[in-house]
């Protein structure tokens, strides 16, 4: 990874600055999300909020929130399909052909979400540089009119595995916990046309890339978009800020909660321009490059799932409580090669907060040499990027970032939006509660 010294002072910075002593298990963006969520109808969730709520976070200190991402709902349904609760003898031969169609319907999902990511690849070899800035990531792609085709087959492949989930989980409920039956209620798919039904407990719409309102499983979000900007914007709460040094090797990742796991692959310093957003590398060939990136305020908002989880009943299995069911075989809860929880297992993490900042600025000094090479491009950005903090950017923002230059030697800027900026999540583990 480029620039991992700085990705992890970066991300030691933010863990104790920010969100203070005690045990966090964050995880930095190495792309940052703005906070430009539309306020959606009551009863919808905005499709980028849903994105980042509803995933389930890769075992690194350092991600993203790609489409191509676990669903956390979807690997929670794999969870259940793996464990057997007491059947007649009558139930098990239905039990039985349902999974076959389970297998079936997995592998359908499968070939789908291939055929979609080998879609998308195909078109940015083929597409160069240009389709490369106008769908930088497969999100924006499947936006597009082609890419919308694939999303929907998609959709459709894992709504059908959903059902077949569904009558084995109706089949099995009397031998089930209460608490389980009744989240077992709350994540049938509904029947109903989202864009004319309302939504059932545990359940919202959310627009696809086409804008056609889909039924999702629910989130709760702590606090609303506008409430968060209310907050942030009434002083310095939770200000803080972080000293980058190029020169500085010392630091790495070997202490977080993932043992310094870090797979992601993305650029440190970027630049927003006509064609989009593009690497500009200060610390290629210059260590002496410093920086600070500094916040007027930050938060962190809880995000927790719906009524459909039964988060009690994902303890007993992976810590062996409860009785009346069976996980079965090859599968385990943890400690072997197809665990249900923890590192590698099915339901490994989801996202338990949202870290986010308010109105950030930076000042970067560097060797007049790397200033002249870099200073056009600079002073022509319509927005800049520092690891998982951004300013300005494209889709019209570019107004809301300010920046100058001085002495030959130095960059400055700042955001002057009033919307926040995701810079990571905090992370919790199902199950098992620590990595």
């Amino acid at each position: 990874m480029d620039n991992a010294n700085l990705f992890s002072q970066t991300y030691n910075q933010i863990n104790k600055r920010a969100l203070g002593d005690g045990q966090h298990y964050f995880q930095m963006l190495g792309q940052p999300k703005g906070f430009y969520w539309n306020v959606a109808p009551t009863g919808q969730i905005d499709p980028q909020a849903y994105q980042i709520m509803s995933g389930m976070p890769l075992w690194s200190p350092i991600g993203d929130f790609a489409y191509a991402d676990a669903a956390f709902v979807q690997a929670y349904r794999s969870v259940l399909s793996h464990v057997t609760f007491k059947l007649t003898p009558e139930q098990q031969q239905d039990f039985n052909d349902l999974n076959n169609q389970l297998t079936t319907a997995n592998n359908a999902v499968t070939k789908a979400q291939s055929d979609m990511n080998q879609a998308y690849l195909t078109a940015k070899q083929n597409g160069g540089l240009v389709f490369a800035a106008k769908y930088p990531t497969i999100n924006d792609w499947i936006t597009s009119d082609t890419g919308v085709a694939f999303q929907k087959a998609v959709d459709n492949a894992v709504a059908n595995k959903s059902r077949v989930q569904d009558l084995i989980l109706e089949l099995q409920k009397a031998s089930m916990p209460a608490t389980l039956q009744d989240a077992i209620d709350a994540i049938k798919l509904p029947d109903g046309d989202p864009a004319s039904s309302t939504a059932p407990r545990g359940w919202t719409k959310v627009p696809d890339g086409s804008g056609i309102l889909r039924w999702q499983p629910d989130w709760k979000i702590e606090t609303s978009g506008r409430d968060w900007r209310a907050e942030l914007t009434r002083g310095s709460q939770g200000s803080f800020s972080v000293d980058l040094d190029a020169s500085d090797s010392t630091n790495n990742l070997q202490n977080s909660w993932a043992s310094g796991t870090a797979g992601y692959d993305t650029f440190f310093w970027g630049v927003s321009g006509s064609g989009g957003w593009s690497k500009m590398d200060l610390t290629e060939s210059d260590k002496n490059v410093k920086a600070t990136i500094s916040v007027q305020s930050s938060t962190t908002v809880e995000v927790t799932p719906g009524d459909w989880y039964d988060g009690g009943f994902m303890k007993d299995l992976a810590l062996g409580g409860g009785q009346g069911y069976t996980i079965n075989p090859p599968w385990k809860a943890t400690g072997g090669d197809h665990d249900l929880f923890g590192k590698g297992g099915l339901l490994s993490t989801r996202v338990s907060s949202l870290v986010v900042v308010y109105k950030p600025k930076f000042s970067i000094t560097m060797s007049k040499s790397t200033y002249d090479k870099n200073v056009q491009k600079f002073n022509a950005s319509a927005g800049f990027r520092i690891g998982p903090f951004e300013f300005g950017g494209s889709g019209g923002h570019e107004s809301e970032y300010t920046h100058s230059t001085s002495g030959g030697t130095t960059f400055t800027g700042e955001s002057t939006s009033d919307y926040p900026v995701i810079i990571g999540v905090t992370v919790a583990f199902p199950g098992v509660d620590a990595p």
